[in-house]
């Protein structure tokens, strides 16, 4: 077929479901003016085809335009044409464009090959179960859009089918290349991150209403697998940042600064970590980790890891809980933790000499500061009123509604006011057990914060406020504790029994490929092999995928070649057909195929004619078109032998 030829109209409608399957999964996750000006392109398209008008193509000049607001929309958004995200949404939108121009067949191979560029794309943005799903289903179409240009004949069952054939062909060589292909401790190379990705979750600041923000969000933060069993409801403390400075409305991180000592030395429990890219070093674990690997201890006992979180990692943790910490700390660090502005609440400041002239002992001040909340008449809620500059006076003897960070800022700044080293902890508590792969389950709704407090002989201890004021956010969860009429995240108010399972197991699933498949790195590999017998040396490595490519290409040739040999039947009834002939002395010749030979035989025998062209045309529509029927080669050697029986 001409390269130049034009395309006809159903062909027509294969390529626009292909491109529109293709462009789908990258727009959900791109700018609403890119899916709109991408959007422009496929409804011309569908109404070009509508309306009977596929081989008229819009004039140069109007693509030029329309490639000029692609450009203008992509650096108007994302403030450059390259990176991930920009270029990515740049493309989605050139390809738009190059369907509304494809009236030949050259375009549409072009088209075709740059929908599997795209698809490619999906997982430079996402790399879950979804992700590859859909690039498989996107494949197919667009491999099914390339056989109709090729076979404008072909059916849509027949082109589906085989498009599905060479995927299952190609699919077994994939894992092999998967599993055996020799994988390194660090990539060769990395798309750097262009500013523009969505990264959603604890920040290293907190001010009033921040975390009950956050804590609307049903996005899962990270899961956690407990070999041992998953800890109770109440000593679930993921601690994240800790925010020691205060400048009167905002808390934030203290200056890096070493620690004098890992925490005290206790029965420790070992545990995995899957967490959700967030572009920070802090990992979120148990009371209180202890670094391993590459991971470090930071400032104020936070565990760090070695570079920011830019992807989904699973990364291997150790706690010791109730361990002591900074015992021996430092006056300096006591006197940044003491540390408040000037003027700022006074009443709560009034409050605090108070206890401190009530109380000689600062764990007494602190038992007094926590029996004021429990018996304040406190509400806990995600929807709590607006406040000012002194948020902890206000909150504590005026609005008495808040979150989390509402009640950890005016216990923290009570403390430092009664003379005790105070600072908010930030982080993660609850979380919910899925019950098909056992995992905790822990989403940006179980964000919370509570306070340290530094005691003689004891260190920084934990102290919840909020646990005093609602018990139930600890014992119970987010759900239990809040008022009716709070919002509740959708992911978390799932209150139909048939929809948590599904949600449950949609997660399982996802938890599944994120071990396996995007876990599968070379320390999993090498485990693999060892387990198996093999020397993990990558020279064994090379070996095995070579023969295990081999071995499956053999199958698929020995799996061809049996194919051919179901079809025998045709050709037997053909040669039957010709051996006939050929005592009539009408043999073919060596370049003579089979419609020119029944043409010559035909004006040879007359009265054959008929029958031998029916033939032939069958013959060679089996033998060389699309993909027949088992009924349509059955049928035809069924009349190639009802002739033989009437013409002895």
């Amino acid at each position: 077929m001409s390269p130049h030829k034009l395309l006809d109209r159903n062909t027509g409608w294969w390529l626009l479901v292909a491109v529109t399957l293709t462009l789908t999964p990258l727009l959900i996750h791109l700018s609403p003016e890119v899916a709109l000006v991408a959007a422009i392109p496929l409804l011309w398209m569908f109404a070009r085809l509508r309306g009977g008008t596929h081989q008229k193509a819009p004039s140069r000049a109007l693509l030029l335009l329309l490639a000029a607001v692609a450009v203008g929309v992509t650096l108007s958004r994302y403030g450059t044409a390259f990176g991930r995200t920009p270029g990515l949404a740049l493309l989605a939108m050139l390809l738009a464009l190059k369907l509304v121009e494809t009236t030949k067949r050259r375009d549409a191979h072009i088209t075709v090959q740059l929908c599997f560029f795209m698809q490619m794309g999906y997982f430079l943005i996402e790399q879950n179960a979804t992700t590859a799903i859909a690039a498989t289903l996107s494949c197919a179409i667009a491999l099914s859009a390339m056989q109709r240009v090729e076979q404008p004949e072909l059916s849509l069952r027949m082109g589906l089918g085989s498009s599905l054939r060479m995927l299952a062909i190609a699919v077994p060589l994939a894992a092999v290349l998967f599993v055996l292909f020799p994988r390194i401790d660090s990539p060769l190379w990395a798309m750097p991150s262009d500013g523009t990705g969505a990264m959603t979750g604890m920040s290293d600041t907190m001010r009033p209403g921040s975390i009950s923000d956050l804590s609307q969000s049903g996005a899962i933060a990270f899961r956690a697998e407990f070999p041992d069993g998953v800890p109770t409801q109440a000593s679930r403390y993921f601690r994240g940042p800790v925010l020691s400075m205060f400048d009167g409305t905002t808390w934030r991180q203290a200056p890096a600064a070493q620690i004098s000592a890992p925490p005290e030395a206790g029965q420790e429990v070992s545990y995995i970590v899957t967490l959700e890219p967030s572009e920070n070093r802090w990992l979120f674990a148990l009371e209180h980790a202890r670094p391993a690997g590459t991971q470090s201890m930071g400032g104020d006992f936070v565990l760090l890891a070695e570079r920011p979180l830019a992807t989904r990692q699973r990364v291997a943790l150790r706690s010791t809980p109730g361990a002591r910490i900074g015992l021996g700390e430092s006056e300096q660090v006591k006197a940044l933790n003491l540390r408040l502005p000037a003027g700022s609440n006074p009443r709560v400041a009034r409050f605090g000499e108070t206890l401190r002239a009530t109380h000689a002992e600062p764990k007494d001040r602190v038992a007094a500061a926590l029996q004021f909340l429990r018996e304040g008449n406190y509400l806990y809620t995600l929807s709590p009123p607006r406040l000012g500059r002194n948020a902890a006076d206000e909150f504590l003897f005026e609005t008495r509604r808040g979150f989390c960070e509402h009640f950890a800022n005016a216990f923290v700044v009570l403390m430092r006011n009664a003379g005790v080293p105070a600072r908010v902890v930030a982080g993660y508590q609850g979380g919910e057990v899925n019950p098909i792969d056992g995992t905790l389950v822990v989403r940006q709704s179980d964000a919370h914060a509570w306070a340290e407090v530094w005691l003689a002989g004891r260190g920084w201890v934990r102290i919840d406020p909020t646990a005093a004021a609602a018990p139930r956010r600890i014992d119970e969860g987010l759900i239990a504790s809040l008022p009716i009429g709070d919002p509740i995240p959708l992911m978390v108010r799932v209150d139909n029994e048939w929809l948590r399972n599904l949600r449950n197991r949609a997660e399982a699933v996802s938890h599944a490929w994120n071990t396996w498949v995007l876990g599968y790195d070379a320390q999993r590999q090498r485990d693999l092999l060892s387990s198996l017998g093999f020397s993990p040396d990558w020279r064994n490595m090379v070996a095995l995928l070579v023969a295990g490519a081999a071995l499956w290409q053999a199958a698929v040739w020995i799996a061809l070649f049996r194919n051919r040999k179901r079809l025998s039947a045709t050709e037997r009834s053909w040669q039957d057909l010709l051996k006939r002939l050929a005592r009539y002395d009408l043999a073919p010749d060596v370049s003579e195929g089979p419609i020119a030979f029944a043409a010559r035989a035909g004006s040879i025998q007359p009265l054959w004619r008929a029958s031998l062209t029916d033939f032939a045309a069958r013959y060679a529509r089996i033998t060389y078109g699309p993909p027949a029927s088992g009924t349509e080669a059955a049928e035809l050697s069924k009349s190639i032998k009802e002739w033989l029986a009437r013409n002895p």
